[in-house]
């Protein structure tokens, strides 16, 4: 029984403390972190986005870059063309100021060009917005190009061809030569003939070319060459020398005379001197033909046949001391055959009694 009466004031006594614990407790709500989660989510989305645009973006990017060239080699040679078409037109020297609108004027035809080449790429999944920036900053760069510069462009140009011209007349002139040099003569006669049909005052080409054919025995062909040359200029002294020398095989000396008159002296070379000399000699007129073998003489002492010609010349006239000084200066120097040889001793032994 006083057990149970002292369980009963434990509970009585702790009752009033069970109240009072019951009466001061708060409950309280869990406590979440909004704010993380909200950051968490905008973070998962970006990453979302990046992905879908990079997936989106990424294969166009590529497939417009690999478009790029093809779509510059378009516009590179719509351009071409354009300035082609431009360059076959006159050019006026006056010529108007080229206007921002008339040089823009292509766009409109490239432009289609490039959007027919990207339609037919199927892979692509976009159209590409970007090409009509690009077309248009490639054709602004001939509003960079004044005029003056065309002008001047055109004028280089023709300067050019002009030492084209003269490059494959030189060009064919070596093909003749070469041709010429391994027995070709038809190939090196007709490379010559068609310089002169260009340039009929081109010494060289009418020289060999008669010079082919007097080679050829075409005596006809290479005098009607050189007169047409010398009707074309008749002061090249060449043509005339070449010329003579024809007329000396026909024993026309008197036409020699003529084509190598005085006025040519100051140009006078070994073959003009010979052939002038000859044709007086043969003429008569031995005071021009001992002037020049004269010339001979000094030119080319080593040859006996210029002295020999000296005594003729002085024989002719009955000068025989001279001619006998000169028959001996002509054997002495030798260079002669042997029947010009025995002539001079002959000759020398008729005058050996002349004091």
């Amino acid at each position: 029984m006083s057990v149970i009466n002292s369980m009963l004031k434990n509970i009585e006594q702790r009752q009033p403390t069970t109240s009072l614990n019951e009466q001061g407790t708060v409950v309280v709500d869990p406590v979440y972190d909004s704010h993380g989660v909200i950051k968490k989510l905008l973070i998962i989305a970006i990453a979302l986005l990046v992905v879908v645009l990079s997936y989106i973006y990424l294969p166009t990017a590529s497939d417009d870059a690999a478009q790029l060239p093809e779509r510059m080699d378009l516009v590179t040679k719509a351009q071409s063309s354009k300035e082609a078409e431009q360059n076959n037109t006159p050019v006026l020297i006056n010529a108007p100021v080229v206007s921002n609108s008339d040089v823009i004027k292509p766009v409109a035809k490239v432009e289609p060009i490039i959007e027919e080449v990207a339609a037919v790429k199927t892979d692509t999944k976009e159209p590409f917005v970007a090409e009509k920036p690009m077309v248009a900053a490639i054709t602004v760069e001939p509003n960079t190009v004044p005029s003056a510069n065309k002008q001047s462009s055109f004028q280089v140009k023709k300067v050019t061809q002009q030492r084209t011209e003269q490059q494959q007349i030189a060009e064919l002139l070596r093909q003749a030569k070469q041709a010429l040099e391994f027995g070709l003569y038809q190939e090196g006669i007709d490379d010559l003939s068609q310089i002169l049909n260009r340039d009929k005052g081109n010494i060289a080409a009418r020289s060999l070319l008669a010079a082919t054919y007097f080679q050829q025995q075409d005596i006809l062909s290479a005098q009607s060459i050189l007169e047409h040359g010398i009707a074309f200029d008749s002061q090249v002294l060449e043509w005339r020398v070449q010329l003579s020398k024809i007329y000396i095989t026909r024993k026309q000396y008197s036409v020699v005379q003529q084509l190598l008159s005085d006025d040519f002296d100051s140009q006078g070379d070994e073959q003009y001197w010979a052939l002038k000399g000859t044709a007086a000699q043969q003429l008569g007129d031995h005071t021009r033909a001992l002037v020049c073998f004269e010339q001979l003489t000094q030119l080319q002492p080593q040859q006996g046949k210029w002295w020999l010609a000296m005594a003729t010349s002085k024989d002719a006239q009955g000068d025989y001391l001279s001619a006998k000084r000169y028959y001996l200066a002509a054997i002495e120097v030798g260079n002669l055959n042997p029947a010009v040889l025995k002539h001079a001793k002959q000759r020398l032994q008729t005058l050996g009694g002349v004091s």
